[in-house]
């Protein structure tokens, strides 16, 4: 049994709900208890099918003896005192527990998440800075590509999964992963056409490219006629705009 097998174990049915001689504040705690239980409960099993689901190794630290202690503490509350248990410190000890694991796998799966994203990274980090000198159409792939594996970065695939689908236009985990692979391959191959023309370039095309491209951009001065037919030729003289400073 796994530490996501028992930590499930705390999905605990409260009847105080039932019973017709409780108080309102009894059956809102026992609500609250209850809910809170089956939520943590719902996350843990999520996390143990995303971690399934990516094949990793890498198991989050959580104090799974803990958990048990106090789901055990608890349970046992339930059986001495009936509903009134919720009302007792081993209610708010095992919540509290709950809470803390709860917070630790949420930083295991943005951590293990985030990983995924390491082989592009050098990628999404050229595509930002703008250096890339290349024809619209690579320029826009790149662009497009980077921007989706960047919200599907920053998306949690655990509390929030249907806004990874929506973003990566695909149903399932497992799908999300592919199209993952897929924007990052489309990255990838948009970048390198782009430095491959971007190496036919003349040398004095590549010079002025690369000083539009920073913040001060090139005075106009410096655009003759000559300048003018090296940008046309090369087949980069669209990529070029005035703007007053």
């Amino acid at each position: 049994m796994n530490i996501f097998d028992r930590a499930t174990e705390i999905q605990v049915r409260l009847q105080a709900a039932s019973e017709a001689d409780s108080s309102d504040e009894l059956l809102s705690r026992s609500r609250t208890v209850r809910m809170e239980l089956n939520e943590a409960a719902a996350f843990f099993e999520a996390v143990n099918s995303f971690r399934s689901a990516l094949d990793t190794q890498d198991v989050p630290n959580i104090n799974i003896n803990g958990v048990s202690s106090a789901l055990g503490r608890f349970r046992g509350a339930l059986s001495r005192f009936g509903s009134a248990a919720v009302q007792q410190q081993t209610a708010t000890t095992l919540l509290e527990t709950i809470k803390t694991e709860t917070t630790r796998l949420d930083r295991w799966v943005k951590s293990i998440w985030k990983s995924r994203f390491d082989d592009v990274q050098s990628l999404l980090d050229r595509e930002e800075t703008g250096d890339l000198i290349g024809s619209n159409d690579h320029r826009k792939k790149a662009r497009g590509s980077a921007s989706r594996l960047r919200r599907a970065r920053n998306t949690d695939p655990v509390r929030a999964p249907e806004e990874l689908e929506k973003n990566l236009g695909a149903t399932g985990f497992d799908a999300c992963l592919k199209k993952i692979e897929v924007l990052g391959d489309g990255l990838r191959s948009a970048i390198e056409k782009m430095d491959q023309e971007r190496a036919a370039l003349t040398p004095e095309v590549q010079r002025i490219l690369e000083k539009a491209g920073t913040v001060d951009g090139i005075p106009l001065s410096e655009i003759t006629s000559e300048v003018l037919g090296s940008l046309e030729v090369a087949g980069v003289l669209d990529d070029l705009v005035v703007r007053r400073s």
